[in-house]
This record gives C-alpha cells, structure tokens and sequence, in this order.
C-alpha cells in the first residue's frame, strides 16, 4: 500500500510499517501534493500530527507552488494550524523554510493573516534580515503584507527587530506610508508618523505622494495627519493633476474643506510658513478657492 493511500485510510500503523520499510513520508503522488494534503482532504488529524512527528515536512513544496501549511491557511483548517504550532520544534528547520506560493508568499507572509497569527507567533523569533527582504509578486515583504492587513502588533514587532524595513517599497514603489494612506488606516498612519522614520515627499512610481493618495481615496483622517506633521499641501500626482482638482473632481467635499482649512489656517501665519511662496504660485496656478472664500481669508492680493 502506498504511503498515499494510507493518508486517505488515515491508519497510523499502516503508516508506520511503510515508513519502517524505508517509504519516503514526503513522496508526491500523480497530482504533485503528499501525504500530508490527503490527510487535510480527509480530516486525519491525528494521522497528521503523527506523520510530522515521524519526518513528514510541512514545508515539503508540491510540484506546483505551494505545501500543505498555505493549505491549513488558505482554507482555514483551524485544528490543522493548531497541530502546526504544536509541532513547529520539528518544522522550523526544514531546508524548504522558504517555499512560496502560487502568488509568491512564504508562510512568513502568510501567517501575518490574521487567521494565522498562532503561526506567527511561534514563526517570530526565525524571522532574518534575508527572509525580512523577500519579496512576492506583488513585491511586497512580510511588513508589507502586515501593512495592508492592518496588524499593529505585528508591526511594531517587526519594526523594533528590524528598524530600516520602514523604509521598504513595493512593485509600484509605495512605502508602508503610501499604503497606509491609500487605505485609511487611520491608527497606523499616526503610528508611522510618530516614529519620525518615515519620508513624507517620497513618490511612487506613478509620482503620487502619501498625501496625494490619502486624498485619492478620500481618507480624510490620514490627510489631516499628513499636512500637520508637514507633508506638501501643494502636489500633483498621476497624470500631473493637482490635489485640488483630484479632490473636486471626485466631489470628496469634506477632504476638500480639510485641505483649504489648512491653507488658510497657515496663509494666517504669514512670512512663518515656510511654504508661502510655493502656497501662493499654486493658488494662483490652480484657482482651488471662491472668490468668497479668498476674501474671508485675506488671500485676495496675494494672488
């Protein structure tokens, strides 16, 4: 009897005298999976856990992308990933560690998915500089992914073992503070922002700043944030349109009324603002205010 159908029977002695024979536990069947991904087809969890136990790798790739744990992941087999974790001190060493997915990921990246963070967990302390700067196909790295999937604790972790990763990018050239803004992760941008690392003008490969795609997506409490630690009121992103007409353009009124609010606010100041001479081409340039409104704020023979 092969080791595979022995997965779909779910006997453990049956197992064990084939593998005492000299069968080898990670052997691939005509479709390119193991023993492994029969046992999650047929729910043999005790199999399971024992076959690892017994040489059975986890990590062990499939002919295609993939092994059996982006499986337990991907389909949310809660007492497989338990048995994972349990048996991670077998695992962890294994010369596939590395092994990607259909879509490029490692379980490093995977297991930043909420749904995994007991994975994370006990992941953590095998994390290096080199499996920190891998990449998947969306050229995003493990703090990336935790990026998009909003994990602060993950973050901070990742960020206080390896500090210049704030400094990552992905295939469109976002920071972790473009991706934060684009999506109003409101809790993070301000975390981002207090830690004092990050760059506000950097540009993506479609020359939009954080604060341009905070407005882009209409994420008004990130847009705030950005003008009052500094970034530049006054850009264009993609397709050389301005902020301004971005923002009117897509009717998003209340990020509009932020921006204005906060030009006026510093057109107040006066020769303080270090930006007033770039303030005044651009209003000049794009006409952003009624005729009301630069009256109401004193604006009319500046420009």
């Amino acid at each position: 009897m092969s080791l595979i159908d022995i997965a779909k029977s779910g006997s453990i002695e049956d197992w064990d005298a084939e593998i005492s024979a000299g069968a080898d536990p990670n052997e691939l069947d005509f479709y390119g999976t193991n023993a492994l991904s029969w046992m999650l087809k047929m729910e043999s969890a005790e199999l399971f856990r024992h076959a690892i136990l017994k040489g059975a790798d986890p990590l062990s790739p499939y002919t295609t992308p993939g092994n059996v744990i982006f499986d337990v992941v991907n389909q949310n087999k809660d007492s497989f990933l338990q048995i994972l974790v349990d048996t991670v001190s077998v695992w962890k060493n294994s010369k596939y560690l590395l092994t990607r997915d259909k879509n490029g990921n490692t379980i490093f990246h995977l297991a930043v998915l909420e749904s995994a963070e007991s994975l994370w967990e006990v992941l953590f302390n095998s994390l290096t500089e080199e499996i920190v700067s891998l990449r998947n196909e969306e050229g995003r790295s493990v703090f990336l992914e935790a990026i998009i999937e909003d994990r602060m604790e993950i973050i901070t972790k990742l960020l206080s073992k390896f500090p210049d990763i704030v400094q990552q990018i992905d295939r469109e050239g976002k920071t972790a503070l473009h991706l934060v803004a684009e999506r109003n992760l409101h809790e993070l941008c301000s975390f981002l922002l207090e830690e004092g690392n990050v760059l506000l003008e950097t540009k993506d490969n479609f020359g939009n700043t954080a604060l341009f795609l905070s407005a882009s997506a209409d994420a008004v409490e990130c847009m705030a944030d950005l003008l009052h630690v500094g970034a530049n009121p006054f850009v264009w992103g993609e397709n050389e349109e301005s902020i301004t007409r971005l923002l009117d353009r897509e009717k998003f009124g209340h990020s509009l009324k932020t921006w204005k609010d906060f030009v006026i606010q510093k057109a107040i100041l006066g020769a303080g603002y270090v930006r007033r001479e770039e303030m005044i081409e651009f209003l000049r340039k794009e006409k952003p205010f009624k005729p009301e409104e630069l009256t109401k704020a004193k604006l009319v023979d500046l420009i």
